[in-house]
């Protein structure tokens, strides 16, 4: 087949959360497949990954967010009365190439990688096309409005109602939406459903995340006793949770274990999280090369994400070097029960500092052998590439004179009987 892969990042590399899911399908898309990705980038950087990202598709156009542009327009768009997260997105030159590439490449299937990307596709258009929402923004604007994460939450009241209607309408538009989680699919259609929603999880690589492979060089094991909290910080819910976390949880925790370290590793710290570093027991990696070694050093690992959508990888990625992990309800909600009973699960400060406290003093814990094995039974990539080749075939069939009522029953077949192959408990 030929087909047109829209995303809103390029998904290449995968060194964080949306471009690890992206660059999966991308990648299994174009072992099948003839692709024609069309994408934004917003760093720099990213210019020496374009050559790279080449070898996965046939055609690509990645255009670079102007950083004045994408904001004017977000403005202007909240000030008419729309969604901003959408405008953010938009290029005329984008636009442009899409609509050229529409008529000219006679494409079988659209791939769309967030809902920001839904507005370069024409309403209507007699094309099989698939959305990945991958997890419900409009539902995380609306937590920033409860959680009181701006002095301005009613912007973000509106953003939500008003994404909520874009998501919607792709919904109605498109041939199949997909969310990362049963959690996701359950938000998205609280006050309506449809059987165009899918759940595709997210694939992790076990052979990568095996602490049996991983050694933590001199440099980081200076840093021990010490817990862990790994994502990108420059990302609000992460930028949160960590504040959260040395305000109100760290220093209980010091008085349990003097001792203790605290390590932030991730991409693009902001100056809040750079200057917890005046601390001399919490230490901020910037980038780095490799998450594995610094989380097979570690004694534990902290997801106290007060704002959160979709699956947290850095709970899957924790879970899988063997480390125990305490988290927040939220960050848990996603995650299925047989999972979920091997974490820390509190909300509550004091709490979540006792918790952590017993496992940060000897004898070192590590997560049981089950583990491990549950998670590569339910997100492996030979069952999710089952499940996502399904769905591509079956979308496809849809649009076939007279297959349309047969294809619909298929796909909630399809996913049954994926769902099937799963643990049967935690779902």
């Amino acid at each position: 087949m030929r087909i047109l892969f829209l995303a809103h990042r390029l998904p290449y590399p995968p060194t964080k959360g949306d471009k690890i899911r992206s660059f999966w399908e991308l990648r299994h898309l174009a072992a099948h497949h003839e692709v024609d990705l069309f994408c934004f980038y917003d760093d720099a950087a990213d210019e020496e990954f374009l050559q790279p990202a080449r070898k996965f598709c046939s055609n690509l156009y990645a255009e670079k967010l102007s950083w004045i542009r994408s904001r004017f327009q977000a403005l202007m768009a909240l000030l008419r009365g729309r969604a901003f997260t959408p405008a953010y997105f938009y290029s005329r030159a984008m636009s442009d190439r899409v609509k050229d590439a529409l008529r000219s490449r006679n494409y079988d299937l659209i791939f769309v990688f967030s809902s920001s990307m839904v507005q370069y596709v024409p309403s209507g258009i007699q094309i099989p096309r698939i959305l990945d929402m991958v997890d419900v923004d409009s539902d995380k604007w609306a937590q920033y409005e409860r959680e009181g994460r701006s002095a301005i939450p009613w912007v973000w009241k509106m953003e939500a109602r008003r994404l909520a209607a874009v998501e919607w309408r792709a919904i109605d538009d498109f041939s199949a939406t997909l969310v990362c989680t049963d959690a996701e699919a359950a938000v998205l259609q609280r006050d309506r459903s449809s059987s165009k929603v899918l759940v595709l999880e997210n694939e992790l690589n076990m052979d990568y995340f095996d602490p049996e492979k991983v050694e933590v060089p001199q440099d980081i094991a200076d840093w021990q006793p010490y817990i862990i909290f790994t994502g990108t910080m420059d990302y609000l819910p992460n930028v949160d949770a960590v504040t959260f976390f040395c305000s109100e949880i760290f220093p209980r925790l010091k008085k349990s274990v003097p001792n203790l370290n605290f390590v932030i590793a991730g991409r693009n710290p902001v100056r809040v999280i750079r200057r917890l570093s005046q601390d001399s027991s919490i230490h901020v990696t910037g980038t780095t090369p490799d998450i594995r070694p610094y989380l097979k050093g570690a004694l534990a690992a902290v997801a106290p994400l007060r704002i959160a959508r979709g699956v947290q990888n850095k709970i899957l990625e924790a879970m899988a070097m063997g480390l125990p992990v305490a988290t927040s309800r939220k960050a848990a909600s996603a995650l299925p029960s047989l999972l979920t009973a091997h974490l820390a699960v509190e909300d509550d400060p004091e709490r979540l500092a006792t918790a952590l406290a017993q496992l940060s003093v000897p004898p070192v814990r590590r997560l049981p052998p089950e583990v491990r094995q549950i998670l590569a039974e339910r997100l492996s990539d030979r069952l999710l590439t089952e499940r996502f080749e399904a769905i591509i075939r079956t979308v496809c069939l849809q649009h076939q004179p007279g297959m349309v009522a047969k294809t619909a029953a298929d796909v909630c077949a399809t996913d049954r009987t994926l769902q099937g192959s799963m643990p049967a408990q935690g779902r």
